[in-house]
């Protein structure tokens, strides 16, 4: 089943417990009775947290609202990014948040939490709620598709936040750093 385009919620990458998945397909529930012809799109290895995470799904009646796509090519993946509706990330705790960047880089808004690194690496180029917080989460998606100008406005932010990230520029700094290390 391939979502056209603006029916469905992406998130992309693990799910281990951290990343706050099983509270996003709980949240998903009650958005769907809201947005019946949504879904969500999960994609990243089915491993033993996704097949707990199908589990869940499927206790909630949500096993034809939930696609649990497995890894994709880069190809796909980028189709997925430019055909959203939204990237959701509603993770506790990360080291960076590099799916948020690639949904930015696709012209695909986010909506994140507010916890961890998050808000520096997004900045003002994302909708934020409480990862523990649905009634925040769904209140900021439902903004954010119901609200144009804030959508237009979230993808040209995100457009330009990602010009603050390259791997060029990543290479430069940590060259520079190792030369300021060596010369100490």
């Amino acid at each position: 089943m391939k979502p056209t385009k603006e029916e469905y919620l992406l998130y992309v990458g693990n799910a281990f417990p951290h990343k706050n998945i099983q509270f996003l397909i709980k949240s998903f529930s009650k958005i769907s009775k809201l947005k019946p012809k949504w879904r969500l799109v999960l994609v990243g290895k089915i491993d033993s947290f996704y097949r707990s995470l199908q589990k869940t799904a499927q206790e909630l009646g949500l096993e034809n609202k939930i696609i649990f796509s497995g890894r994709v090519s880069d190809r796909d993946l980028k189709e997925l990014y430019q055909n959203a509706l939204m990237y959701v990330f509603p993770s506790l705790c990360e080291g960076f948040g590099l799916p948020g960047l690639e949904a930015m880089q696709n012209n695909l808004p986010v909506v994140s939490s507010d916890a961890s690194c998050l808000p520096e690496i997004y900045g003002n180029a994302a909708l934020y709620f409480n990862p523990c917080n649905s009634e925040e989460m769904i209140k900021a998606i439902l903004e954010l598709d119901q609200n144009k100008k804030l959508r237009e406005e979230m993808i040209k932010k995100g457009s330009q936040r990602i010009k603050n990230f390259s791997w060029q520029k990543c290479a430069q700094e940590t060259l520079k750093l190792y030369q300021e290390v060596l010369q100490k």
